[in-house]
């Protein structure tokens, strides 16, 4: 059995692989290739073993894994095949064991296999085998559940096979959350390997999951699932090295926020989550969870263990005494949870076990008077005082069996999907109490029950499949949403009422929900069944006694249908079968789940996916292209191209070329003949298998496509020739008689020339340029000959040269032919002549149009080659007639000057001193047009005297000595005359005005090379531009600008107020400066209250006038407050704006 359920899972692996990526694409291709290829072609040894055997030998002759010193010392062989290559193997048909020389055994067996004498090969490699794990706890002997030796009267074997699974896997790696009650974490066989950072008190909302003294139900599951093995301390349980943390839920009052956070605490760390506890038992509860736990479930699935999903198994309920069933449960029937129900130690239903459409697996546990011996709270508290029980049991303790049986698989395998992990237990687990009724086999071959679900789980099974398991493809859906029908259900009337679905979405299903909202009085009284277009039924309900009213938006699920086809109608029975009770079925739907389905709906050996994503073909036609062969033939078989009808397109059908003409329908001409298939077959009529349909000796394309003769007769034009003999042997036209045309006694295709009576075999050789002997040569014995003498052989003369053979100057210029060819390779057919009568011929003159020119001639300074030798001019290379230091070559050829001429432009410098020292044009005079004693080229500006080598610089914007520099050195304060003169001044601010003016001792020309600016300013603050500062007498009474009110706060003399006139060119600039104190009066206040301080002021001012009158008169001049110059108009800035007068600056 156990060995069936490994290879049903192996094949259903391959079957099952969805078209969901490129990937899972390309496996559906292979694998719908291998089994057509078992099909239809020659059987190999191998290909008639066991799926489990061919599985077996692919492993153990993959060379690759094997050690070259483990190869080199191997001398035995195991062989495959079908030929006797050594010792006949028992038990294995085609086997051979061959016994070889170490160091050669590998070689000589690949040789074996190239050569075709077996199939497959394998080293016979001595093992050693270890006893089975079995842990020391003392305790050991009494847990019949995973060792069942028939020590408690119960059945031998019926336990999870462990053992041989504990050889290489005891959860090493996988943490196990027990969500209960609490959890003993202290215990001294739970403790060694308890993960304390991923518990949770729900109920205290704390870190801590110890349980109270009462509460041991966790602590006994947890014991079940992982207790510490081989520590010689009690109990082991079934993964002894998996962690363990304790997720205290239920020993308080539980929520919808505790269970969703419960069930997702932790999620990348803990890989299962096992649920011993559930809505109550009693038969009359429907409950599941709410919104939050089940996003939480879901999340789990899509988010948990990195993606791969988190593990949930679940208690399927201890309620069979009250005719409870799982699917009353919402938490036990979720697809994302794997119920688990309960068998005895003999392998039969537990008294307690409900049955449910969504039970997945069974586990052992309690009934018939046995229990299971586990962990139990530490001291006084719990089932005993003994910190261990044996009176474990119910659904409670089947789960965290399973859970530990996950651990291992998913150490052997830690890529598991949640969806992997239910797929192995489905195919590994054993089916168990085989007598029992329940069992059926579904649509998919799959032994399942309502008791039992798919059987008692196979720890040793499941992790050996899960070592080898390729995850399943993407899961998708189908679903027939919700249906308002208002449907009355009928009381008790031995009829159901049917509502159905067609399904045409292909799924391998994996789960089914089916949703149903129903008004019922006595809901116990209805009996709910859905049936599978398979036929295959999953009960949903039975007849019981809940009285509660209505399955208000309730969802059933089931597992009977895994691996069934979801295409077809879906049924839902409903029957009331009670009395005195009436319903309404308002709403139902169904969603089912599975991966996509390779399905081959029109029969021709392709899946649909594979017609639709691959060959592109009508997955509706099994003949795609009409061409009379299945598209699966085209592919498997024939591998003509099922979207053509002519794949080679010759112009037949493949299906006519395969079927009726036996032609190659992938080679447009199968006999090679140079006619393809359809041409033979509907025009020319041959035979398309045949070359040489008329076996002339012609293949059929040649006769129709070259020689154009008949391919169905030997002898196209009835000459007695074949057309064979015509085309190969005599190379005449098969399509005309053959006559003796000249009539010289030789038959055409014997004669070389049947049109002249004088060219026959035998006849003797003219010098014509044909063959008269019909002797395959022509003019033979000619070559030897020269009947002119002219050293020429005749042959030669009338074949190459196309001279006379005998006239030995054949263009009578004097020269032989001979000479003509030989000495001076001329043209022996053509005079050659002397057209200059300069007695040279024109090939020994180079130009024999001008007598002056030939070999005897002397050559001049003229550019032409006057001697013929070649070389032009070449008495003058190295001499300079003019001494003017350029050769005269060079001069008449380069530089065009007069090579007997020293000055060629008469400037008076040589010309080589031109072209050598000034780099000046030699044929252009170089002038002083300025007549300053230097030549342009040595002068910056030619055009005036003043500007040259030996000037000085002058300020007026020019290089007037040549060096680069622009008035470079020049003292530009020299040309500024600044009026006034006196640059330190005193001035009565308040009655003169200051007016400072600048101007240029330039000459007018110098002026107008310059750009000329005078920015001025006072105490470095810009004032404006222009030649003329001007500012006018203050008025203190009202000043007007920060500087006036500077000036009116003085009494007295004012401290120096630095001008500057800043003078610049484009080159350079010149600053002149003047220091000018202001003399300040302010008159008195008007308030005084005497007549001396009223006019005291008026007095001093008085005798202060006299005194500067009297000054003078003495001094025949103006008061020294201001200086009066008088300048003549400045024009040397002219265009220069005037500053602005002082009094508008701000």
């Amino acid at each position: 059995m156990k060995s069936q359920a490994l290879i049903l899972s192996l094949l259903l692996l391959l079957s099952s692989a969805p078209l969901v990526t490129g990937i899972a694409s390309s496996q559906n291709v292979l694998v719908t290739n291998l089994e057509s290829n078992e099909s239809t072609e020659q059987p190999t040894v191998v290909s008639t073993y066991s799926q489990a055997v061919r599985s077996a030998l692919a492993r153990v002759s993959d060379i690759s894994q094997y050690s070259s010193s483990v190869l080199d010392e191997t001398v035995s062989w195991v062989a495959i095949g079908p030929t006797p290559v050594g010792e006949s193997l028992a038990h294995l048909n085609g086997a051979w064991l061959v016994t070889l020389s170490a160091g050669s055994g590998l070689e000589r067996m690949l040789s074996m296999k190239e050569q075709g004498l077996v199939e497959s090969f394998y080293p016979l490699v001595e093992q050693t085998h270890e006893p089975r794990w079995i842990p020391n706890d003392p305790k050991f002997s009494d847990q019949w559940h995973l060792v069942n030796t028939g020590q408690s009267g119960g059945a031998i074997g019926e336990d999870v096979n462990i053992t041989g699974a504990w050889n290489t896997y005891r959860g090493n790696g996988v943490v196990i959350g027990i969500v209960d009650d609490g959890f003993d974490w202290n215990h001294p066989d739970l403790d060694d390997h308890y993960e304390p950072t991923l518990d949770y008190d729900y109920c205290g909302d704390d870190g801590d999951p110890t349980p109270a003294s009462n509460k041991a139900h966790g602590t006994a599951a947890g014991g079940v699932a992982a207790a510490v093995g081989n520590n010689s301390l009690g109990v082991s349980g079934a993964a002894p090295m998996a962690g363990l943390a304790g997720l205290q839920l239920i020993s308080c009052s539980t929520t919808d926020v505790r269970e969703g956070g419960a069930l997702s605490h932790e999620r990348q760390s803990i890989d299962i989550y096992s649920n011993s506890w559930g809505p109550s038992d009693n038969g009359m509860t429907l409950s599941g969870p709410g919104p939050l736990m089940l996003a939480a479930l879901e999340g789990g699935a899509q988010q948990g263990r990195g993606g791969l999903g988190s593990i949930v198994t679940w208690a399927a309920g201890n309620g069979l005494d009250d005719d409870d069933n799982a699917n009353k449960d919402g938490y036990a029937n979720l697809r994302y949870t794997i119920a688990v129900t309960a068998v005895t130690y003999k392998g039969e239903q537990s008294y307690y076990a409900e049955p449910g459409a969504n039970i997945l697996v069974a586990a052992p546990s309690n009934g018939d008077g046995e229990s299971i011996t586990t962990t139990d709270i530490e001291g006084s508290g719990g089932y005993t005082s003994t910190d261990y029980t044996d009176t474990f049991g119910g659904t409670s303790s089947a789960t965290p069996l399973v859970s530990g049986v996950i651990a291992l698989m998913l150490e052997a395998n830690s890529n598991l999907t949640w969806r992997d992990v239910q797929h192995i237990l489905v195919e590994t687990s054993r089916k168990n109490d085989a007598s029992d009724p329940s069992w059926t086999t579904n649509g998919d071959g799959h032994l399942v029950s309502h008791k039992y679900g798919f059987g008692v789980v196979d720890a040793s099974a499941a992790v050996t499949l899960a070592e080898q398991w390729d995850s399943k493809g993407l899961e998708i859906n189908a679903s027939s949403g919700m249906s308002t029908v208002d449907l009355d259900i009928p009381d008790n009337s031995g009829t159901p009422l049917n509502v159905s679905f067609n399904v045409t979405d292909a799924l391998h299903l994996e789960s089914v929900d089916i949703y149903v909202d129903i008004d019922h009085t006595f809901r116990g009284d209805l009996e709910m069944i859905l049936t599978a277009p398979s036929g295959m039924q999953s009960i949903l309900s039975t007849k019981h006694e809940d009285a509660n009213n209505n399955y208000a938006d309730w969802r059933f699920s089931t597992v009977q249908h895994w691996g069934e086809d979801s295409r077809g109608e879906w049924i839902l029975s409903i029957e009331d079968k009670g009395n005195g009770d009436a319903g309404t079925l308002n709403e139902w739907g169904l969603v089912l789940y599975g991966t996509e389905r390779d399905i081959d709906s029109d029969g021709d050996m392709l899946t649909d996916a594979n017609e639709t994503n691959v060959y592109f073909t009508d997955p509706f036609d099994a003949d795609s292209d009409d061409d009379q062969l299945s598209d699966g033939d085209e592919v498997f078989n024939t591998s003509t191209n099922p979207n053509s009808a002519d794949t080679d397109g010759d112009g037949l059908d493949d299906g006519t070329e395969v079927l009726i003409n036996g032609t190659n329908p992938l080679l447009s001409d199968t006999d090679g003949d140079g006619l393809d298939d359809g041409t033979e077959v509907l025009i020319q009529l041959t035979d398309p298998l045949e070359r040489d349909t008329d076996g002339d000796g012609l293949d059929d394309g040649t006769e129709v496509s070259v020689n154009f003769t008949n391919p169905l007769s030997q002898d196209t034009d009835g000459d007695l020739l074949t057309d064979g003999d015509e085309v190969l042997q005599y190379f005449s036209d098969p399509l005309t008689y053959d006559p003796n045309a000249d009539e010289d006694d030789f038959y055409w295709f014997a004669d070389c020339n049947d049109n002249d009576a004088e060219i026959y075999p035998g006849a003797p050789e003219r010098l014509n340029g044909l063959d008269d002997g019909c002797d395959g040569q022509w003019d033979e014995g000619f070559n030897s000959t020269d009947a002119d003498q002219d050293t020429l052989s005749d042959f030669d003369e009338y074949h190459v040269h196309g001279t006379m053979f005998n006239l030995a100057d054949t263009d009578g210029d004097l020269l032989r032919d001979d000479e003509e060819l030989f000495v001076y390779f001329t043209d022996p057919l053509t005079v050659d002549n002397d057209s200059d009568g300069d007695s040279f011929y024109w090939f020994e003159d180079c130009n024999d149009t001008d007598a002056n020119l030939n070999p005897d001639a002397q050559e001049d300074l003229d550019g032409i080659d006057n001697n013929c030798n070649g070389v032009v001019d070449e008495t003058f290379f190295e001499t300079d007639a003019d001494n003017d230091l350029l050769l005269d070559y060079d001069e008449f050829t380069n530089r065009s000057t007069d090579p007997f001429n020293p000055d060629s432009d008469s400037d008076g410098l040589l010309d080589g001193e031109e072209v050598l020292e000034t780099l000046t044009d030699p044929l252009v005079p170089d002038l002083d047009n300025d007549s300053d004693g230097y030549r342009w080229f040595l002068d910056c500006d030619d055009t005036r005297a003043s500007v040259a080598p030996d000037q000085f610089e002058q300020w007026n914007g020019r290089d007037d000595d040549c060096d680069g520099f622009v008035d470079n050195g020049v003292d530009r304060l020299a040309h500024v005359l600044q009026t006034p003169g006196n640059r330190t001044l005193f001035i009565n601010a308040t009655g003169v005005p200051l007016e400072l003016f600048v101007d240029l001792d330039l000459a007018e020309e110098d002026l107008d090379g310059l750009e000329l600016n005078v920015r001025w300013s006072r105490n470095e603050t810009a004032l404006g531009t222009g030649p003329t500062l001007l500012q006018s007498s203050l008025d203190c009474n009202s000043p007007n600008s920060t500087f006036e009110k500077e000036i009116c706060r003085s009494e007295g003399q004012t401290q120096g107020y630095q001008y500057t006139a800043t003078v610049s060119d484009q080159y350079g600039s010149v600053n002149v400066t003047w220091t000018v104190y202001y003399q300040v009066w302010l008159p008195e206040d008007t308030g005084a209250t005497t007549l001396i301080e009223a006019y005291s002021v008026a007095i001093g001012l008085g005798v202060i006038v006299i005194i500067l009158l009297l000054v003078l008169v003495l001094q025949r001049r103006r008061p020294p407050e201001i200086e009066q110059i008088s300048v003549e108009p400045v024009q040397a800035f002219a265009g220069v704006p005037a500053a602005p007068e002082l009094d508008t600056i701000r």
